[in-house]
């Protein structure tokens, strides 16, 4: 049986010239070997995320006593990839080479990732980490392109939770053993063992993942970009004839966009929110008593990231099952309960807030990476799987909304209430309302029939 089905498309016509889409192809079967590939990329590049949460921006605290300059560095590299990475994306899509291209850019997130240790000033650290985050972030979109290369349609689902799952044991080898070896190696050391171990888990991926999809190649040029970036804006364009995709990006936006802030501000949350408690000693979970901001941190991140581990194979299985967009609705519900439980919570019960953040939080932030992933395949043309990729990384690059909105709203509230934990309460509390905004227009996408 061959490895793929060939579906030679017709060209598309343009106002000066016929321009020939490139033939696309559909797996049989699933691919063991190349598929096990692909997921453990997924726990390689979480090394990255990880170190950047629990090692590199406390390093700069330590060094510069400023969170500021990386916040607006990071927003600035990811800003950039939102805008360029889709054009690239679609020139992949012509030349065939996802693969290729995912070398490249992970090569380019790894080395300066391991520089982060190789100085103290200011301007090279932010250099290393812009290049390093704006390459982490493209690499993202031809890694998800190469999905359909690994994965039959009707296994996709449970290849991309598996590599939802296995990526959270990314973080948690970073909080159980990295972290605290940085104690004793300093963090300088720590990042060049942190870029080894992503060079590590994404060698199987360079090796054994194959470009299968696209069958017709062009060389790569800069005409070619070009020519990418207005195929990329026509595809803008034509998004209102194609509603089902609009409306799910739309959702996917607001949906992810809850999810990035709820990341970014997880830890300093956390350890403020229950820091009288933990001061007075009324900080428990089962009958332990915490005793420290740190072991609390500890804790909720192992936690979260174990249970959004187990969440993401079974949702997996379920995404098959029951449909990418039934259980991409259904967990962006669960992120809502999760936050508004959290904000409830916090400052109160420690197993109360685990519930809400690390249960339905957990539970949310899985499924909607799952079924995310597989339901673009779905309502995208195969031949353009990349483009269509990269106009999904606009929507998780581009969204900043939510981590403005909470850092003002809570310094609003704590300086009018007097309340830390008011602030912090009623800010990620507000958050429900743009995941509802979110599930409203996921509401709105109609599922094409299914592909067979």
């Amino acid at each position: 049986m061959p490895d793929s089905v060939e579906i030679a498309p017709p060209p598309l016509e343009t106002g000066e010239h016929t321009t020939l889409v490139p033939k696309a192809t559909s797996l049989p079967k699933t691919l063991p070997g190349a598929a096990s590939a692909w997921v453990m990329y997924d726990l390689a590049n979480t090394v990255y995320v990880a170190t950047l949460t629990f090692i590199f921006v406390p390093y700069l605290g330590k060094l510069f006593e400023t969170r500021a300059t990386v916040g607006i560095v990071s927003s600035v590299s990811m800003i950039c990839a939102g805008l360029l990475v889709p054009a690239f994306a679609a020139a992949a899509d012509r030349t065939g080479r996802c693969r290729t291209y995912l070398i490249v850019g992970t090569m380019a997130c790894i080395l300066p990732m391991g520089l982060f240790g190789a100085t103290r000033s200011l301007i090279p650290l932010m250099a290393a980490f812009f290049i390093a985050n704006l390459a982490y972030n493209a690499s993202l979109v031809f890694y998800n392109a190469l999905l359909p290369s690994v994965a039959a349609d009707r296994n996709q689902g449970l290849v991309s939770g598996l590599g939802v799952g296995l990526g959270y044991i990314g973080t948690l080898l970073t909080l159980i053993v990295v972290l605290p070896i940085s104690g004793r190696l300093g963090e300088q050391t720590t990042f060049f063992i942190t870029a080894a171990m992503f060079l590590a888990f994404a060698l199987p991926s360079f090796l054994l993942v194959k470009e299968r999809r696209v069958t017709s190649r062009e060389p790569f040029s800069m005409g070619l970009v070009r020519e990418s970036f207005g195929s990329v804006l026509k595809t803008l364009k034509s998004l209102p004839a194609n509603r089902a995709v609009m409306w799910f990006l739309l959702g996917n936006f607001f949906c992810v966009d809850v999810l990035n802030t709820a990341i970014l501000f997880f830890g300093d949350m956390t350890v403020t929110t229950f820091r009288d408690s933990i001061a007075a000693g009324e900080a428990t979970v089962f009958g332990y008593q915490i005793e420290s901001g740190t072991q609390l941190l500890m804790i909720s991140g192992i936690a979260l990231n174990g249970l959004a581990l187990i969440f993401g194979i079974t949702l997996g299985f379920l995404t098959d099952k029951l449909g990418s967009l039934r259980m991409l609705r259904f967990s962006a519900a669960c992120l809502v309960v999760g936050l508004v439980g959290a904000a409830l919570a916090a400052g109160q019960t420690v197993l109360g807030y685990l519930i809400g953040i690390c249960g339905f939080g957990g539970l949310g932030l899985s499924g909607i990476w799952t079924a995310g992933r597989k339901l673009l395949i779905e309502l995208s043309p195969r031949e353009k799987v990349g483009e269509y990729f990269g106009l999904y990384g606009i929507t998780t690059k581009l969204s900043v909304i939510g981590s403005a909105v909470v850092g003002v709203l809570k310094d609003v509230i704590t300086t009018q209430t007097g309340s830390e934990l008011t602030g912090w309460r009623l800010a990620i509390g507000a958050q429900a309302i743009p995941l509802l905004l979110g599930i409203l227009f996921l509401a709105l996408v109609k599922k094409p029939v299914e592909k067979t």
